[in-house]
Order: C-alpha cells, then sequence, then structure tokens
C-alpha cells in the first residue's frame, strides 16, 4: 500500500471512529478524550526523554487527566483551585530532587508544559460539545480542522514551492497554508450554511479555525523540532502519533469555543 493510501485509510478510521464519539458525546467523548490525551502524553514523554530529559511521568499523568475530566466537569473556580496547589507543591518538591546531572526545574517546567498542552486544550472538546448546539459546533471544528489539513497537505505536496517556517517545519509550504486556510474557511461556511447560521458568521469561525490549525501544526513541529524528533510516534499509519494526529485540533477546538462564546449565534 503507497504511502497516500496508507494515510488516507488511517484517516478514515480515526475520522469514523472520532465522529461516532462526538455524535455520542457524554461519557463516551470524554473516555475518548481522556484516551487520547493519555496516549498523546505517552509520545510527548518519550520526545522528552529521547532528547536527554526526563519527565516526571506519574505527575503528567495525573495532572494531565486531571485536567480532561476536570476542567470538562468541575467550576473553573475548583479546577484552578487544584490546579495551583498541583503547581505550587510540585515546584517546591523540586528543590529535594537537586543533585548531580539533574535539572529538576526544566523536568518540571517540561512536565507541566506538556500536561497543560495536553490535558487543558483536549478538555474542551468536552466542554464544546457540552454547549448547547454543540454537536453542531464540533462538526464545524472537525470539518475546519481536517479539510484545512487535508488540502494543505495535498496542495504544498503539488504546488508548494516557498518554504512557511523553515526553521520550524521544512517540508510546510506557503502555497499550502494559503490554500489550506481558504479551502477550510470555504468548508466551514458551506456545512455553517447547511446546519442553518448566518453565512457571515460560519465565515468567521471557518477562518478561526482553519488559522488555529495552521498554527497547532506548527506549535507541534516546533516541539518536535526542539526534541530531535521526526514524528511523535507510530500509532496511526500514514500520520506518526496521535499527537501528529490531534495536533491540528488542539488550538482549534479552544479557539472555535471561545468564538462561539463571544460570538454566540442560534441553531
Amino acid at each position: 500500500m503507497s504511502a497516500l493510501r496508507r494515510r488516507f485509510a488511517s484517516g478514515l478510521v480515526y475520522g469514523v471512529v472520532s465522529l461516532v464519539a462526538v455524535y455520542l458525546g457524554g461519557a463516551v467523548l470524554a473516555g475518548a478524550v481522556l484516551l487520547m490525551a493519555m496516549l498523546a502524553s505517552r509520545e510527548y514523554q518519550r520526545m522528552i526523554v529521547f532528547a536527554g530529559h526526563s519527565p516526571l511521568r506519574v505527575l503528567q499523568y495525573g495532572l494531565t487527566a486531571f485536567l480532561v475530566i476536570g476542567g470538562a466537569s468541575l467550576s473553573p473556580d475548583v479546577t484552578l483551585g487544584v490546579f495551583v496547589l498541583i503547581f505550587v507543591s510540585s515546584l517546591v518538591w523540586q528543590i529535594t530532587r537537586v543533585g548531580e546531572g539533574q535539572e529538576p526545574y526544566v523536568e518540571w517546567a517540561l512536565t507541566l508544559a506538556g500536561a497543560v498542552y495536553l490535558g487543558w486544550l483536549p478538555a474542551h472538546f468536552i466542554i464544546l460539545r457540552a454547549l448547547p448546539g454543540g454537536l453542531n459546533w464540533m462538526l464545524l471544528t472537525l470539518a475546519g480542522a481536517w479539510s484545512c489539513d487535508s488540502i494543505a497537505y495535498l496542495f504544498g505536496k503539488a504546488f508548494g514551492k516557498h518554504a512557511f517556517f523553515p526553521d520550524v517545519s521544512p517540508r510546510k509550504t506557503r502555497e499550502g497554508a494559503a490554500a489550506g486556510w481558504v479551502g477550510g474557511t470555504l468548508v466551514v461556511t458551506l456545512l455553517g450554511l447547511v446546519l442553518g447560521s448566518p453565512i457571515a458568521w460560519a465565515a468567521g469561525l471557518g477562518m478561526v479555525a482553519s488559522l488555529a490549525t495552521i498554527c497547532g501544526d506548527l506549535v507541534e513541529s516546533l516541539i518536535k523540532r526542539q526534541m530531535g524528533v521526526k514524528d511523535s510516534g507510530g500509532l496511526v499509519p500514514g500520520h506518526g502519533g496521535m499527537l501528529d494526529r490531534i495536533d491540528s485540533l488542539l488550538l482549534a477546538v479552544v479557539l472555535v469555543y471561545y468564538y462561539v462564546k463571544l460570538v454566540p449565534v442560534s441553531f
């Protein structure tokens, strides 16, 4: 099977599973998001180890799980309070870990960054789905991110000539990014019209979701570049690891959530 066919086949399976979880919502979606976050956290830790650091595994897994479930089910004050308690106590704990060859603050910072990145951001899948009209919001988010990703990849591969942030991701091109942004915006706009949203609102959402998709992909590329790895893992054939598969969605779902909250529209 060619690389493109393998990429398409695994992407199709991933897409169907994701859509089923989003449609069912509730505990099914929460469980799927938690599993996704745990798998991505494992890949993140392996990248840290590859770069010569020692992640605080229990701290990252525990805080990631809390931010996914607690962030989606507890009040913001409780979530923030528990997070601050963990933040402070784990930081103070690093005083006891100082020793030859250790970098406790660096390891702590990398661990905390990973937990927030792979815990708090994915929690927005659950939070967004729980809003009135949440199924539609999620469908628009997925449509925007997936179409932007696919169009950018295919157009960039066929017509890309000018590097787009080459120090972060050498193979991404300006042409691909532009095509992905425009294509993702159009797909979200059309789907939004089908679902009954005003055209200007849907177009705005499409622009936000597609731009966030591009930035989310670049953020993960930056992490991999800093850690010295090509892919976060090999879990998803043709795509790399779980983190490679969800990177573009992590920022998109957050910005869509706040777009919906700040620029409300009813379905």
